[in-house]
């Protein structure tokens, strides 16, 4: 009897399993590693990408060229990026496969006329992933992905490699989607640019992307860019630098001196008071020198405590100059006063979200820095100089 019910209750259940007629092998997917969408000069998008070619792990064996590299470039072109999309699968042979691709360019001028759309497409379609890094090019985007890398594989693993080292900022589709939604209705994204190359022996595009500063958006749209200065002061404002240097000169002294972080934290706290209102910046640091061009011995309590002080000084100042062009020259609040304000004083925001652009221009900062030097370096006086000539 039981031998019975248990063969029915196969033979019922047996219908509600799912096979794998529709399963896709990996020898029928053309597999994207990276992509590039530019808008041309009659209007239309362009989106290239990079296709891994498998047959280009086992080349050595094959005796194939190694020169060709691991990827080629394929690009679709339509109205709008979903056209586009639909143009680039006619001219791959196999499916379209987007979940290895963790890079996607925006061309400067597309950037520059508004992405909105593109991210639309990109966060509705079930092959981009929201942790893939977002980047806009100098010029078109398409030309970084014909890059050839000394040491890469291919252009795209170059740049995802330089993006989780923290050389400039870390944006991923989700930041870009959830921050054009917020309150201050802003973003920042990784601006690149082509490494020209002075060595005679290669061509223009055996080269490398490199980070190049900071694109800000107002809206969807980009506004301008920070340079590699005004991004360390970005990334500190945002929490997330772990790569950094900031160099100083002592008073009286020739040369300078260099501090490398290894701790940084910056709490926000958002104050209105008689109608003005102020974000109040703490920042600390915590260091270590690394390199010390003067005469001045650094083991020298007093010595040490002037360097500290100066070095407040010199992040005080980077952080001031980066907020300063936000709020002056774009009034784009990438750094997310609007959303702090929001927490702290719901019923003032209310009556100033509608122009948040504005007041964001008229909000006023302090800073406050600590720094602490945790370990001058393994010897006090500078190194390879005479004991006469260290100023203790």
């Amino acid at each position: 009897m039981k031998k019975s019910l248990l063969f029915l209750m196969c033979f019922c259940f047996m219908p509600t399993l799912t096979g794998c007629m529709d399963r896709v092998e990996m020898k029928d997917l053309a597999i994207i590693m990276a992509a590039g969408i530019d808008r041309l000069e009659d209007g239309q998008i362009r989106i290239s990408v990079q296709i891994f070619i498998p047959r280009a792990i086992t080349s050595g064996e094959t005796g194939e060229d190694l020169s060709q590299g691991p990827i080629f470039v394929r690009e679709g072109i339509g109205d709008n990026l979903a056209n586009a999309v639909s143009m680039l699968q006619t001219n791959v042979p196999r499916r379209l496969f987007w979940g290895q691709c963790k890079i996607y360019i925006f061309g400067n001028e597309l950037a520059k006329g508004g992405i909105r759309k593109e991210i639309d497409y990109l966060t509705r379609h079930p092959g981009p992933r929201g942790k893939s890094f977002l980047y806009v090019s100098e010029g078109k985007a398409r030309g970084i992905l014909t890059l050839v890398p000394p040491l890469e594989r291919f252009s795209g693993t170059a740049l995802r490699k330089l993006t989780e080292d923290e050389y400039g900022t870390k944006t991923t589709l989700k930041d870009v989607d959830m921050g054009l939604m917020g309150e201050s209705e802003s973003v920042s994204i990784p601006y690149i640019k082509k490494l020209e190359s002075k060595e005679s022996a290669r061509k223009s595009h055996e080269t490398i992307p490199v980070i190049d500063g900071t694109a800000i958006f107002k809206k969807d749209r980009m506004v301008g860019t920070l340079n590699i200065k005004e991004t360390r002061g970005l990334l500190w404002l945002k929490d997330k630098v772990k790569r950094s240097t900031i160099s100083i000169k002592a008073d009286d002294a020739d040369g300078e001196i260099t501090l490398t972080p290894t701790l940084g934290k910056v709490k926000f706290i958002p104050e209105i008071t008689e109608g003005h209102w102020i974000m109040n910046l703490n920042i600390n640091i915590e260091g270590d020198i690394v390199q010390n061009e003067t005469h001045l011995n650094l083991m020298n309590e007093v010595v040490l405590m002037k360097v500290k002080k100066k070095y407040e000084v010199a992040l005080k100042e980077r952080v001031t100059g980066t907020v300063e062009k936000l709020q002056q020259e774009y009034a784009a609040d990438v750094v997310n006063f609007a959303r702090r304000f929001h927490q702290k004083y719901p019923k003032e925001w209310r009556k100033v979200e509608d122009r948040w652009d504005e007041k964001f221009q008229e909000v006023k900062f302090k800073i406050n820095v600590n720094a602490t030097i945790r370990r001058p370096g393994y010897i006090g006086p500078p190194a390879a100089l005479p004991k006469d000539e260290v100023i203790e």
